[in-house]
Formats: C-alpha cells, structure tokens, sequence
C-alpha cells in the first residue's frame, strides 16, 4: 500500500468536484443534525462512496450521499458489530484491537457497495487489508489520525476562533482524510 497515494487522489477528486462535494457535505450536516445523528452513518457512507464513484472514473452527484439510507440497517449492525469487536479486542490487548481496526477499516465500504451481508463485509476487508499488508494499513490509518489531530491543534495554536476551526475542519480536513480511506479502498478493491 502507497500511503501518499491516497491522500493525494482524495485531494485532486477534492479540487475537481469542489462543488459536488461541498453540496454533498453540507446535505451530510444538516440531515445528520435534524435526525439526531440517526442518519449521519449512511449517509457518511454515501460521502465516502462519492470518492469511491471518482476513482471509478464515473460521474458523481451530490444527492448519490442519500443512497445508503436504503442498507440502513445492515450498515448500522455492521457498525456496531465491528466497533464492539473492536473495543472487545483493545480490552484484551491493544494489539489485538489494533490488528482488527486495520483488518475492518473498509468492512461498511464493502457492505454498502459489493451489497454483503455483516461478516462478508467483514471478512472481505480482512482479506483485502491482509492482502496488501496489515502494517501498512495500521500506519495509514495512523496517519489519518494524525493529520485530523495535528491540523486541530495548529489551528488551533494559532489562536484562530473555534468556529472557524470548525468550519475548517469541515470543509478540508474530514472530506479529505474520509476520501483518503475511500480512496485507498476504490483502489485497492479492484
């Protein structure tokens, strides 16, 4: 796995569907807030399968972050599926935890866009990770985590208002590091 290749793909789909994916972002926001959040993970989904479409060199419309909603159920069991698994494996050990995030990291990818049951998803991703190297995926998904920590905590040094951090961090650094995972997932899933 290329660690710099996804991030730089995420960012040309970024610049050269800026409207689409702005459009698409804030329908995220504000249908994610007037439902309570109960929505907010397909429809997170259907942000990510946007950078998927992309990569696939297809075309790619703002309202296409509404079709999860359909798989609801089985993205939100897949959710809590590999999250508790995932609790349950840090508990125990943290490499166990960490060893699992890796392997599940495209687990709701593959459930929303192969149309898999729970464990196919799963079992899919752990393949694919193991495939191109568990180690590299773990530090990938490092590195996403230090750029959404480290991108906060320089704007935010920099004394720049809070809501201006948040705007910021919306609008670049989440489409990014989201579309990142998207993207290593698009291409790695061929």
């Amino acid at each position: 796995m290329n660690i710099g290749k996804p991030f730089v793909d995420a960012w040309n789909i970024y610049l050269k569907n800026f409207g689409t994916i702005i459009i698409s972002l804030i329908i995220v926001i504000i249908l994610s807030v007037v439902t309570l959040g109960i929505l907010s993970l397909p429809l997170f989904i259907g942000f990510q399968m946007l950078f998927v479409k992309a990569m696939r060199k297809k075309k790619i419309v703002a309202n296409e972050v509404l079709d999860p909603i359909k798989r609801f159920f089985s993205l939100v069991s897949g959710y809590f599926a590999i999250g508790l698994l995932i609790l349950f494996g840090c508990l125990l050990l943290l490499v166990p935890g960490l060893a699992w995030a890796s392997w599940w990291m495209y687990g709701l990818l593959f459930i929303y866009d192969k149309n898999m049951h729970i464990e196919d998803g799963m079992r899919s991703s752990k393949e694919l990770v193991r495939k191109n190297g568990t180690w590299w995926h773990l530090l990938f998904l490092a590195v996403m985590a230090f750029i959404n920590i480290a991108a906060g905590q320089v704007l935010l040094a920099l004394h720049i208002p809070i809501w201006i951090y948040y705007i910021l961090s919306t609008l670049f650094i989440m489409p990014i590091t989201s579309g990142a995972l998207a993207c290593a997932y698009a291409d790695e899933s061929k």
